[in-house]
Formats: C-alpha cells, sequence, structure tokens
C-alpha cells in the first residue's frame, strides 16, 4: 500500500476566503522568458516541465560511508546555504501527468507558498475543469486536504509539528540538508550550464521506492541572481516509467513581507462539504490552486 505524503499544502480558492493571497511583491521576478527551457540539450529522457509531489522525508543512513562527486558536494552544500537564507517562498506552478498505458496526458495549474519553519499552502486544479482540484493548508501543527470533487476536507495532525512526510517541502523550508540527501538518495550531478544544475536522484529505501523509481531536479544555477538553487523543472518516474509526473516552478518570489503566519490558518469548508480526521500522513498526489498574486511581468 502506498504511503501517504503530503505534496507541499495549498492554496485554496472554493471561498472567498481561499482566494485571499499576499499583496504583490516589491520585487522583480526571475525572467523564465529570458533562460533557456531546462532540457535543451540536456541528457536523453529529461522533458521540460514542473514540480513534483511530496517525497518522504527521514530515513536511517547506511552505515557505508557513501563516495559523493566532489562537484556534486559543492552543490548540496551550496544549495543548503542559500535555502538557509529563505525565510518564505511563493511560486505558481505547471503539472503534466502522463500516463504511457493509457497514452494519456492531463495538465494541471497551480501555485504554492511556503513560510518556515513548517507551513505552507497548495493548490492545483486540471486547466480545463476547474473545479477538480486538490488543495493544501499545511499549519504546522496539521495538514488539511481539501477534495473540490469530493467536497470533502481530510484532517492529518503532525504530532511533532514538522511539515509532514515530504520531500519538496522539506527542501525548500531547509529542513533537509546536504548530509541528509546525500545519504538518503543516490545523486548524480547529470549536467550544469549557465542557468541550470541537473541532477538526478534515486531512492535507496525500499518505502521510498514504492513512492517514485527516479527524479530529474533541475536547479538554477548558482549565478542566477535571487533564486540560486531554487528548483525549476521536476520530473517524476514511477512503476518502471509507465507514469511521469513533470512540475515546473514559474515566477519565483522570496521573502515577501506580504505572507504572514495568519495566511496559513485553516479555513473551514462550505457547508456541504464533509470533514473527516486520518490517522496517517497526508496523501501524495494533489489533482487538480488559488488564483496566483498578481506579480509584476517584466
Amino acid at each position: 500500500m502506498r504511503r501517504p505524503v503530503l505534496t507541499l499544502a495549498a492554496v485554496l480558492a472554493a471561498t472567498p476566503a481561499f482566494a485571499q493571497v499576499p499583496p504583490v511583491p516589491p520585487v522583480q521576478p526571475v525572467r523564465n522568458d529570458v533562460l533557456p527551457t531546462p532540457g535543451s540539450g540536456t541528457p536523453a529522457g529529461l522533458q521540460p516541465g514542473g514540480l513534483p509531489v511530496g517525497l518522504p522525508v527521514g530515513q536511517q543512513p547506511p552505515a557505508a560511508p557513501i563516495a559523493i562527486d566532489p562537484a556534486l558536494k559543492v552543490h548540496l552544500e551550496a544549495w543548503e546555504k542559500s535555502i538557509a537564507g529563505i525565510s518564505n517562498f511563493f511560486t505558481a506552478t505547471n503539472l503534466t501527468k502522463k500516463n504511457a498505458i493509457l497514452k494519456k496526458e492531463t495538465q494541471y495549474t497551480g501555485s504554492i507558498i511556503c513560510l518556515k519553519p513548517n507551513m505552507a499552502r497548495m493548490r492545483i486544479e486540471k486547466k480545463d475543469k476547474k473545479d477538480e482540484y486538490t488543495a493544501y493548508i499545511c499549519t504546522g501543527q496539521a495538514v488539511y486536504e481539501y477534495d473540490g470533487t469530493g467536497k470533502q476536507v481530510t484532517e492529518y495532525k503532525l504530532p511533532n509539528g514538522g511539515v509532514g512526510d515530504n520531500l519538496l517541502l522539506s527542501f525548500v523550508s531547509g529542513a533537509l540538508k546536504a548530509n541528509d540527501v546525500i545519504s538518503r538518495f543516490d545523486v548524480k550531478l547529470m549536467k550544469e550550464d549557465a542557468n541550470y544544475v541537473y541532477l538526478e536522484i534515486k531512492p535507496r529505501a525500499a518505502a521510498d521506492k514504492a513512492d517514485f523509481e527516479s527524479m530529474i531536479v533541475v536547479l538554477y544555477g548558482p549565478k542566477v541572481p535571487t533564486v540560486a538553487y531554487l528548483p525549476r523543472t521536476v520530473v517524476v518516474r514511477k512503476n518502471n516509467g509507465q507514469e511521469e509526473e513533470v512540475w515546473e516552478f514559474l515566477q519565483p518570489v522570496l521573502n515577501h513581507q506580504g505572507i504572514k503566519a495568519e495566511d496559513f490558518k485553516y479555513v473551514p469548508p462550505p457547508k456541504d462539504w464533509k470533514f473527516q480526521q486520518a490517522q496517517t500522513q497526508p496523501p501524495p498526489n494533489p489533482g487538480p490552486a488559488p488564483k496566483e498574486p498578481k506579480v509584476a511581468r517584466p
């Protein structure tokens, strides 16, 4: 049985309260149209796209020392240092789900907001059916999953705080350190160029292998202003490559003063929705996000 995993937490829009977002940031977002799309001239199999669903955190490291590419270690340590300087983070996101067996491709849009140390909101909705969405709010004490299709809210308690069983949120929040990544995953530096660093990540633990087979992570390069080492594109492969999720992070905004802890409170759903409590960690794949902040376009 697949372990439930939080995909990051959510921005909601089913009621006016759900649509509240921080004011327009006083900073210029990254010009994604200026940077070449990740995947251009990259290793075989890397495709442009977006961000992965959440992945579990906290496996015991192997006893034997792990050999690591010195260049990779430099990037991971620089990534850890860069993330440590971020107090909050906003990004719009696109998600493409691909099923090789059914020959089906489904597209979603959404947005993500994180506030250290352990609060986040996210909403992902189907591109052609806005009512088909999944949204999350992580308050630091609990995660609330909003199922727009089923009209149901599920509460997942987080007894030890934190962000739940979520790899991406741990990356962004800084909860996951460079040594944690090295000890838990088989990480390979695929290539790097002037704008991006390309990593291939494969799970070592059986529990992680149940969640994904491999993951290609494209980070902004160390010389890209304001967003160095933030994720740009992530490709998650599952079930022997038969399923693929391509996540794309767009218009990242960092350390915006308008993002406050109050933005991550639980939002009661409409009266015709159901509420239930779960005994496990939050579920993994968000289906189908609030309206994104009106970030000034370059």
